[in-house]
């Protein structure tokens, strides 16, 4: 079974309506292949506009299987983010943990934003 990560950016595609995301999560999340982590939680929770808004995302989001974070992943985030700064890329440290996280559990990453492709060995899902 694939792992799939669910970045922030595609999450509010998601929430959006757009037909090619929603397909493709809700197949995924029937086969039980989507994963959310704690930055991406607390990304999304952060963009809501009301506290309507904000409870009925908590609830939304709590069915989904969640990939917690360890010592071990903020260790290989830090690395990643020493390598990318030697090679003359960033990527912000909530994407970094995510890709360590990514990395640790053979999971893939269904993302828009284009810098995850810095981090070496990361393996990105392409709709």
């Amino acid at each position: 079974m694939v792992k799939i990560i669910v970045d922030t950016s595609v999450w509010i595609e998601y929430f959006k309506n757009n037909k090619n995301y929603v397909h493709f999560i809700e197949e995924n999340l029937d086969m039980e292949n989507i994963y959310i982590v704690g930055p991406v939680i607390a990304e999304l929770l952060h963009g809501v506009k009301s506290k309507k808004e904000f409870d009925i995302l908590s609830e939304s989001i709590e069915g989904i299987p969640f990939l917690d974070s360890g010592y071990n992943d903020w260790i290989k985030a830090g690395e990643i983010l020493f390598e990318l700064k030697k090679s003359g890329f960033s990527v912000p440290l909530t994407d970094t943990i995510i890709g360590a996280m990514a990395l640790r559990a053979d999971a893939a990453i269904l993302t828009l934003d284009s810098h995850f492709k810095n981090i070496k060995d990361l393996k990105l899902v392409k709709l």
